[in-house]
């Protein structure tokens, strides 16, 4: 996530615009052949319309006639197009019968625990709760480091940061004040914090957890973002 400002208010009440960013991550790994030298992956023509099983099937008739034609021949293979480098490409839908959708409607659709269709409907935007105007209020609901690792994963973290030296001093209480207490905030949209982080429309609800740490007169504040609760599973 590039940088941006949000708002947030501290225990009094108080609210400021901030900034939040992903850390910057080291690439770890790399990808080397025999000889040491880096390699990529690329995207090549597996095959084409026309070589799909669906396609040969309907020309052939599913059965003896196609494992007969593919003894005797190749059909499945397009010589002149696949095996080619593929450069930039555009998306583009096609309907079962593998002719191009120019429009589409868009729909929303839930299914139960057992991958059943349960309801569907229009698809509803769903706007972001993390504004810049919105301040996420101070929940004050504090948790256990060890029991917000145990039982939620977490799968995103957001640095805050300061943009003047009124909001330094402003989050390095906040920063010390969970030092202090050696535990983590719940962090919420809406007046009381109970309502999910959405930081973009129609992105992911989260859940968050604030980590604080200050070190002389350095701080860090951590969000932590959460969009799953570990339970354990009953035998």
């Amino acid at each position: 996530m590039p940088k941006r400002i949000i708002s947030i208010a501290d225990e009094k009440k108080r609210d400021a615009h901030v900034e939040i960013e992903s850390p910057k991550t080291k690439t770890r790994m790399k990808y080397v052949n025999d000889l040491k030298q880096n390699v990529r992956s690329q995207r090549f023509v597996k095959a084409t319309e026309k070589n799909t099983f669906r396609s040969l099937a309907a020309q052939f008739d599913e059965g003896e006639k196609l494992a007969q034609a593919l003894i005797e021949g190749d059909p499945e293979i397009d010589f002149e197009k696949t095996g080619r480098l593929v450069g930039h490409v555009d998306r583009v839908y096609i309907r079962e019968d593998g002719s191009i959708l120019y429009c589409a409607r868009t729909l929303q659709v839930k299914l139960d625990p057992e991958g059943n269709e349960i309801e569907r409907g229009d698809f509803i935007d769903v706007e972001a709760t993390v504004k810049e105007e919105t301040p996420l209020p101070w929940t004050g609901k504090l948790f256990e480091t060890t029991d917000v690792i145990r039982k939620f994963a977490l799968v995103r973290k957001l640095r805050i940061r300061h943009v003047n030296g009124l909001t330094f001093d402003f989050l390095y209480e906040m920063a010390k004040k969970l030092q202090d207490e050696n535990k983590m905030m719940l962090v919420g949209s809406g007046k009381r914090g109970s309502a999910p982080l959405i930081f973009q429309t129609n992105g992911s609800p989260y859940r968050g957890f604030l980590e604080g740490r200050v070190e002389g007169d350095s701080f860090l504040l951590v969000l932590h973002l959460s969009n799953l609760e570990l339970k354990r599973v009953e035998a």
